[in-house]
């Protein structure tokens, strides 16, 4: 899959980021997630969207519009990131509805987090959405 290698120091709220993570059972699984906050806490908040490379739900494209404006990072490589619309908590209250209807929250503990390699993530989204961005930009 492509991606652009990245640094945890860049880590901003709208970044699309892939990192290894366990699970409950100890299983080390990849994780994509919309960042809403980076450092909250000493957590990392964000909206799960791929699980090991498989998307967590079929409303990506309505996650990724109603939180701000997805802009292009890099198009031969399909990575993108969304410009939110206000703070981390705006942007949850957007969200709420579909958050509950799926369960995609999460919250990392940042330190664990950041021993994993940190990377942008590529996107799988429908062809309409990204000739919609590509206008956009």
């Amino acid at each position: 899959m492509p991606k652009i290698n990245y640094n945890w120091s860049k880590v901003v709220a709208g970044d699309i980021i892939s990192f290894v993570y366990k699970n409950k059972k100890g299983s080390r699984l990849r994780r994509t997630i919309l960042v809403l906050d980076p450092k909250r806490d000493n957590l990392l908040h964000g909206i799960q969207l791929e699980v090991s490379n498989i998307p967590t739900n079929p409303e990506i494209k309505k996650i990724l519009k109603t939180a701000g404006d997805t802009k292009i990072v890099d198009e031969n490589k399909k990575v993108y990131r969304v410009a939110l619309d206000g703070s981390a908590k705006d942007t949850y209250k957007k969200l709420k509805s579909l958050i509950k209807r799926h369960g995609i929250y999460r919250t990392y503990k940042y330190d664990v987090a950041r021993k994993s390699q940190v990377s942008l993530e590529d996107l799988k989204l429908p062809i309409g959405f990204i000739k919609e961005i590509k206008n956009e930009n």
